[in-house]
């Protein structure tokens, strides 16, 4: 005992904080673990101090802590053989871990270690009582790191559900909401990028020129935005010192709900607490919520541009955009798909589509249409149904007397009225009140309960015509947006030629036949013959 009491140990303070733990008790904090741990070692010469290794923001439910392996690597080098800390919990609260460290490795390396609240001394242990005790604290600090991860969980789980963001950094296009940093409000800036890239997409450039577009006009990448506007931000899909939009940067930005106001939070966890390594949870387990903030693109150009995605958009010989019809054309007779073919002559290159299935296994008819000619076709039935849609929309709006519009609308009315009406008579009742309170017909205390009862029942009267009021509205929007799919086909009124952005806003698919017969499935098909019947209907209205 007189040889080991004459030893100088080479001592380093251990001390670490959690995010969780914060600075809610001066205790725990970094500068209170530290005078602890000094205050200590100048009462015990023995320790020499060698170190003070810090890990804060650190949670102790692993060792995976940068200053912990600097310690180990100094212990293992020799510099250090005596750790202090404040207790058992600011080492780590990961039971088995933590015993292995205690009971294995150290006493192994010969490394002295002090816990001093917890009156823990790895030289003066005390076997019986320290067998049973340190294994408990260390049971009781993983079952509070356990428990706090479990409300931790929960509590982003409820904020995703509500509808908060919960992210670190916004996406591209948004920033956070400097007076709720849960709510996303539009980057004027970022939000005119994204714009571009969905019109762009919508007009039939790739993904891959899009991104080349983008880093020779000098737009920098999310990453470099971030970064340019003071964020801390680092991502795992750069690979390059010098940052430049890719293909698949692009096409986040074009399959990301976010940009039509919608969010998808909790795609993503881990097992528990103490396994790190992400899993990717079942779709239906996302937390999914609409009109959380402002959208940057229209919901109809969003799902079209879901649809292109989809499509096969082989590019065009120059490589700058899809084809026209690409992934649109079908054979009208096996429902394979039309393939595009060039022949070249001596004087004039000929473009013509042909059934892929009679190519490959000669089952169908050979039949092939020229490019020319299914552009020409295509853009003169696109012009009628434009037309017709167009003459349905006006017809519907000017007869109003779509039935659901209707009925719905005259049953609020008729419940608005008679609130109104109950309304007016309460009004009229409190005013009679204070005459009969003055002629004598009322005693005060008659007059002041009359008097609350019909000002209750005057205000619940109002609040419910303020909710019908709302309703009505909410009908005629509701109206609006079933019939916002025809806005679609009036925009392309004056069609002059056909694109690709007008290709897939409005057909759904193209069938060539072998008589040259060409049909057109126009998009929202369901939507318009439903609203056919209606037709005759407003057209007696009108009449």
């Amino acid at each position: 005992m007189t040889e080991t009491s004459a030893q100088v140990w080479n001592t380093c303070g251990y001390v670490r904080l959690s995010r969780e733990d914060g600075d809610k008790e001066e205790s725990n904090s970094v500068t209170g673990q530290k005078d602890l741990i000094r205050d200590f070692l100048s009462h015990h010469p023995e320790l020499r101090e060698c170190g003070m290794k810090v890990d804060d923001g650190f949670t102790g439910s692993n060792f995976d802590r940068p200053a912990f392996r600097k310690m180990m690597e100094e212990v293992k080098a020799g510099r250090i053989n005596c750790i202090v800390v404040k207790d058992l919990s600011r080492f780590g609260r990961e039971y088995l871990d933590a015993g292995e460290y205690i009971e294995r490795i150290f006493p192994f390396l010969g490394v002295r270690f002090i816990a001093i609240n917890d009156h823990y001394d790895s030289l003066n242990r005390h076997a019986e009582s320290d067998e049973l005790i340190v294994p408990f604290k260390n049971l009781i600090n993983e079952a509070y790191c356990r428990d706090t991860s479990i409300k931790i969980r929960s509590q982003l789980e409820i904020k995703r559900r509500r509808g908060d963001f919960i992210g670190s950094f916004a996406v591209f296009g948004y920033k956070k909401d400097p007076d709720d940093h849960h709510k996303l409000i539009i980057d004027d800036y970022a939000a005119d990028v994204v714009r571009d890239i969905f019109r762009w997409k919508l007009e039939g450039i790739s993904a891959m020129d899009i991104a080349n577009r983008l880093t020779l006009t000098g737009i920098p990448t999310p990453m470099d935005y971030k970064k340019r506007n003071g964020m801390r931000y680092s991502t795992p899909f750069r690979f390059k010192e010098s940052s430049e939009w890719g293909a698949g940067m692009v096409l986040r930005i074009l399959k990301n709900p976010v940009y039509i106001g919608v969010l998808e939070q909790g795609r993503v966890t881990t097992p528990n607490y103490k396994v790190k390594r992400l899993v990717n949870k079942p779709r239906e387990e996302w937390a999914v919520v609409k009109g959380c903030h402002e959208p940057i693109i229209d919901r109809f150009d969003y799902e079209m541009i879901q649809r292109v995605l989809a499509m096969d958009t082989r590019t065009s010989a120059g490589g700058k955009a899809v084809d026209l019809f690409s992934g649109m054309v079908y054979c009208g007779e096996c429902g394979g798909a039309m393939i595009r073919r060039s022949v070249n002559t001596a004087k004039k290159k000929y473009i013509y589509y042909t059934c892929a299935t009679h190519k490959n296994k000669k089952t169908c008819y050979a039949h092939c249409m020229r490019d020319i000619t299914l552009t020409e076709l295509v853009l003169e039935a696109l012009r009628k149904q434009i037309q017709a849609v167009i003459d349905l929309s006006d017809l519907l709006q000017l007869a109003n007397t779509a039935e659901l519009q209707r009925t719905g609308t005259q049953k609020l009315k008729r419940r608005l009225a008679q609130k109104q009406e109950e309304m007016d008579r309460y009004q009229t009742l409190l005013r009679s009140l204070y005459e009969n309170l003055t002629d004598g017909i009322l005693e005060p205390d008659e007059y002041q309960d009359l008097k609350k009862s019909y000002s209750e029942r005057c205000a619940e009267a109002r609040k419910q015509a303020e909710a019908l009021q709302k309703e009505m509205e909410q009908e005629k929007r509701n109206f609006a947006k079933e019939r916002s799919w025809m806005e679609q086909f009036r925009k392309q009124k004056n069609i002059e030629a056909l694109d690709r952005s007008a290709a897939v806003l409005l057909i759904e698919r193209i069938l060539v036949y072998r008589n040259q017969r060409v049909e057109i499935v126009c998009q929202w098909l369901d939507e318009y013959q439903k609203d056919l019947p209606l037709r005759a209907r407003a057209r007696q209205g009108v009449d």
